[in-house]
Parts: structure tokens; sequence; C-alpha cells
């Protein structure tokens, strides 16, 4: 890439932002629509050829995941293409400072700013999870101030859209993320969910506070093992004068067993809030000069309205991947069979072609006069309203899937002739949805009951219960309890190689997952054995 090189015959490069190990970003220009912009290249020659499609799919997804998200606090996405072997994403250009480079030019910051900065995360979390979306890589590198004083939370490429496509997009025995932030459960390779945002969101505030993160060690692995065995660090320790609600907000967001962290990004939004708010002239005085001359200020928001949150917690389902409802004057009488066979075919068109937001869009319309009662427990219907289940799972939207698991369950139930195996997989794709979404406990719960279930009608080392074995272990292992998970892997692949042999793939797959719990908690540097981190599950 050079300066001047014209990129789809409509993008002029102007300058260099960044590079890293598989791509560069370069400031450009529009000329279509006369604005900067910034792009972003996933280089070929960058990206080995065994990892070449995990990249490309990979790169594709920031795209998606970031242009779904409509908040001031994310870049827009313009644009995303083919640049000879190379691929890119045009981006809104934003102006600032990195707030690992206000760290470093700062050290500590001041309690109101801190506290800003934080509650402007919160904002963008909090929609990113009404979203079924979890960044997973939440560090300063990756949020930025603007002059105006907002907050811009960067790379959503590492993010996690609590689809099915993440064991594919994670290669065995690596994890995605950076470990000086990174929650215990991201660390075991566990089902992640809002919570692990929270702890990176922790690691934040934390080293904004006093300057430097919480946990330090000289390599990666020897960082995740402070995340999984330190006891928690307090703020007061390495500075006088933070209030005391925030000290305690910081052990909360920090805490291993990720039940124990709040309930969600609007609580500490809401905790963090009033502790942002300064006087307009002494913010004023307290803004640095960076090094193009401008001023940033993060409490600037506090007195230009930043923008509204979700309701809190529990979260209703979400339209943020749907368009909106048609008004009710729109509605008409239920749709003819011949309608329905028409839009659903459309539907897998869609779906063939990977627009599965579209395409559950497209069904969710046909079957919205239908909101209830006999009509919508008619098997054709029933089989519309699975379909619509499912195409909700694909384009990563779980906070639409799990309600309509849920009432899809309770509709086969009440069926003349209930069809339990239908029934059975859609209990299974709920728990799925709430391991997804944070929601372990429940989810591991259901889980056991179905693994239950099946293990009186078929034998325990059954290869039809490999799946849901491996996932009730790495939720196990998740939620604190690695020995109980580690003997569950080695009881698996133990099953596993009887029946594949002990080289296949399969039997690989559960032997790294293995090899990976081992080295955290046991050939970590300076372990003492394995920690007290456990799970206390949630009533309810």
């Amino acid at each position: 890439m050079h300066a001047q090189e014209r990129v789809a015959d409509r993008y002029e490069l102007t300058y260099p932002i960044g590079h890293g190990g598989m791509g560069e970003v370069w400031a450009g220009f529009d000329e279509k629509l006369d604005r900067p912009v910034a792009i972003k290249f996933l280089r070929k020659l960058a990206v080995p050829d065994g990892d070449r499609d995990t990249a490309v799919d990979r790169f594709i997804r920031e795209a998606r995941v970031t242009a779904r998200l409509d908040h001031p606090g994310v870049p827009s996405v313009h644009d995303v293409g083919h640049h000879g072997d190379d691929l890119y994403i045009v981006m809104q250009l934003v102006p600032g400072v990195l707030l690992s480079d206000l760290i470093a030019e700062r050290g500590w910051l001041a309690v109101p700013w801190a506290a800003a900065i934080g509650t402007q995360i919160c904002s963008v979390l909090a929609v990113a999870h009404a979203a079924s979306l979890v960044h997973r890589d939440l560090k300063p590198q990756n949020v930025m101030v603007t002059p105006s004083g907002a907050v811009k939370v960067l790379d959503f490429g590492v993010a996690a859209l609590l689809g099915p496509d993440v064991p594919r997009l994670t290669a065995t025995g690596h994890t995605l993320g950076t470990p000086t932030y990174m929650a215990p459960e991201q660390a075991l390779n566990s089902a992640v969910g809002p919570r692990t945002d929270l702890y990176a969101l922790g690691c934040v505030l934390f080293e904004l506070l006093t300057g430097k993160p919480p946990y330090r060690a000289d390599n990666p692995l020897g960082m995740l093992h402070r995340h999984l065995n330190d006891p928690v660090p307090s703020v007061s320790e390495h500075r006088a004068g933070v209030p005391d609600v925030l000290v305690h907000l910081l052990v909360r967001l920090l805490a291993k067993d990720p039940q124990h962290r709040p309930e969600s990004a609007v609580e500490v939004y809401e905790m963090l809030a009033p502790f942002g708010a300064v006087d307009a002239e002494k913010a004023a005085d307290a803004a640095p000069t960076v090094a193009d001359g401008q001023r940033v200020d993060p409490t600037m928001p506090y007195r230009y309205p930043f923008g509204p949150l979700p309701p809190r917690s529990p979260l209703p389902p979400t339209r943020v991947d749907i368009v909106r409802p048609r008004a009710a004057a729109e509605i008409v009488e239920p749709p003819s069979l011949d309608q329905l066979a028409e839009v659903e075919e459309r539907a897998w068109e869609l779906a063939e072609e990977e627009r599965f937001t579209q395409a559950a869009e497209l069904l969710e319309s046909v079957l919205q006069p239908i909101s209830g009662g006999h009509a919508a427990r008619q098997p054709r219907i029933l089989e519309l309203r699975l379909n619509l289940a499912n195409l909700y799972v694909l384009a990563g939207a779980f906070r639409q899937a799990l309600p309509e698991f849920q009432r899809l369950i309770v509709d086969l139930a009440k069926r003349p002739v209930p069809d339990e195996e239908l029934i059975w997989q859609c209990r299974q794709q709920a728990a799925s949805c709430q391991a997804e979404l944070g929601e372990a406990t429940e989810a591991l719960r259901e889980l056991r009951a179905l693994l239950a279930e099946e293990q009186q009608v078929m034998r325990s080392d059954s290869p039809e219960l490999f799946p849901l074995r491996q996932q009730i272990a790495m939720l196990v292992a998740g939620l604190g309890d690695v020995p109980e998970a580690r003997r569950q892997l080695e009881g698996l692949r133990r099953d596993i190689s009887a029946l594949h042999g002990s080289g296949s793939a399969p039997a690989a797959e559960i032997e790294a997952l293995l090899s990976h719990l081992h080295r955290l908690r046991e050939e970590a540097p300076g372990s003492a054995g394995p920690s007290s981190f456990s799970a206390a599950p949630r009533e309810g």
C-alpha cells in the first residue's frame, strides 16, 4: 500500500494509521461522498495459507458486527470489499487519542475522567450486549477519546458474535483476547457472556485510576494464571482518594466468578455516572493537549448529553437486528399457504447467501399477524416458527432466539401428539442460547437434565451425546469447577478414542482442551496448585 493508491475506484489512501500482524489501517478519502475515511486491510501475504479462511471469516465478521451496532460510541462501517488479493473495510475516521496513550502521558486520571470514560464504555457495551454481542477484547488500545469528549470503542474484530461460527473461528487450544484484560472464564476457553466484558472494563478502570493494570506478569501464560488465581487487588492500596463506592465496584467487576460481577453494563453505568460530572470551567483547565493540538475531555458529554441506554436488566428481546415491526394499520389477515410458501422460499434463498438477518426479518413479518392461540400451533406455522428461531441463531441474535425457542417448547407440548424429539432439540437450543448470553448456571442445569434424559434411552458412551457432553464440561470449567470439567473431558476422550481412535481429530480436540486446562492450572509460573476459583450458582 502507498499514499494516493486508489481502492475500488473510489477511495484514495492518504497516510498509514497503524499496522498489525495481518493487516494495515490507512486514512483515506471517499471521493464520491467527499469525506475522510479509515480503510482497514487484511493482507493476503501476511496470513499463512492454513489460517487464510479463518482470518477472512473473522475479518468479514468484524464488518458485519460493527455495521450492526447503531451507537455513537462505535465507528460506522461504510463499505467492504476486495482490493487485489486483499480484503478491506471502509469505516468512519475517528480523530482523538487512544486511551493507552492518554494513560502513558498522564499516568492515573482524575476520578471524574475515569468515571466518565467508564460510563461511556458502558453505554456501548449495553447496546452491544442487547444485540447479543460480546466484545471480548476491551482494552485501552481499543478505546479512543475524541476532541468532543466522546469515547469510541474500536475493533470488534475479536467480538464473539455469540453464534455457531465461533468454534470454527477459534483454533482449538488458542484463546481470543488480550491476557492483561482477560476474564478467567475466557482464559479457560469456556463460554463467555456480557460479564466477560465487564471484567475487562474493571481492568481498564483499574488502570485508569492507578496507571497500571491490576495484574502484571512476564509472559501471557503467567498473566492468565494471575487472573485465575491471584486475589483481587484493591484500588485503595495503590491510590488514596478514590470513593469507597468505586473501590467496591472495581472489586465486583474483577470477581473471578462471573456470577459475582454486576448484573449488567447498565448497572455499572448508573454507578459510575454520578462521579463523572465536573464543573465546566475546571474541566477545561484540566484537559491535556495532545500531539495535534486537540484537547480531549471525557466529561464533556455530561454538558452535552451522550444518549439513551437500553432498559435495566433483565433485557427484553431487542429489535436491533430486525427492522421495526409493521404498524398495526399495516397488519392484515393471516397469510395463505401459498404466501407462506413463497416467503419461506425467499427466506431460504437469503439464508443460502448468509443474509440471515434479512431472512429472519422476512419470516418475522409473515408470522407477525399470527401472534398466538390455536393458529400459532398449526403444523405449518410451527415449522416456520422453528425456522425463524434457527435463523435468529445463525444471525447471532440470541436474545431473540431464546424466547422463541421457549415459546415453541410450550406450544409443541400442547399438540395432540407432541413431537418429543423436536421439543428436546428446542430445549437444547434454548439452553445453548442461555450459555451464549452468559447465563451459564441456568444453561448448565438444563443441559444436564437433557443429558440425563438421553442416557435413560441410550448408552452413556453413544456418539450422539459427545457434543452435549463437551458443552457441559466447558460450562462446568467456566463456572470454576476445573477438576470436574477435566474428569468429564477425560471420560469423553476415552469414549471418543474407543470409537474413532486416539489419533483422530475429535480425540485431538478434547486432548487440546485438557492440555489447556492443565497448563493454566498446574504449569503456570509460580503456580501453587489448583486455585480457589469457584462458582456460586444463582438462585432461580
